[in-house]
């Protein structure tokens, strides 16, 4: 009989219900495959993140140009063909100190939020006048780059001003 009672135990043993050692390391391994994808998703969705902000930062700084040359519009000439690329190089006109002063707070700007200018970054304002039956018609155009050219910004604005002497 006691034997019979080890021999219940040994065969109850072997049927018991359980998780093999195969079955346990393949679950590690999808596991581990799942935790790798979503790090993975969520490396990609931070440098989205990351882009995207870079871009509405350039677009504030674009929004601060148009609205400081339209407001400006009696001296439009010393924003034309600017370039922000280097803030030491900016100039104006004699006795336009403030411009001066609009022209270097936007190039800090960007150079604040997208660091110095790389060789492929693009920083420039453009105003060209078109004579549209009497009136005297002015394009603005604002580009910014950042990241070497990879976030861009363009904006152009159209709008009436005196006409330059």
């Amino acid at each position: 009989m006691n034997c019979k009672v080890n021999q219940e135990a040994a065969e109850s043993a072997l049927t018991e219900n359980g998780f093999t050692l195969v079955e346990v390391m393949i679950s590690v391994v999808i596991t581990a495959i799942g935790i790798t994808a979503v790090f993975g998703f969520i490396a990609a969705s931070d440098e989205a993140i990351q882009k995207a902000q870079q871009r509405d930062r350039l677009d504030m700084i674009v929004t601060d140009i148009i609205e400081t040359v339209v407001g400006d519009k009696e001296n439009i000439a010393e924003y034309t063909g600017k370039n922000l690329s280097a803030c030491a190089t900016l100039s104006t006109s004699a006795g336009k100190a403030d411009q001066l002063a609009h022209l270097k707070r936007w190039c800090s700007y960007l150079n604040a939020e997208s660091g110095e200018t790389k060789t492929d970054d693009i920083r420039k304002i453009n105003i060209t006048q078109k004579i549209v039956g009497t009136r005297t018609v002015n394009i603005l155009t604002v580009e910014l780059t950042s990241a070497d050219g990879k976030n861009t910004i363009f904006a152009k604005r159209t709008f009436d001003a005196p006409d330059t002497p």
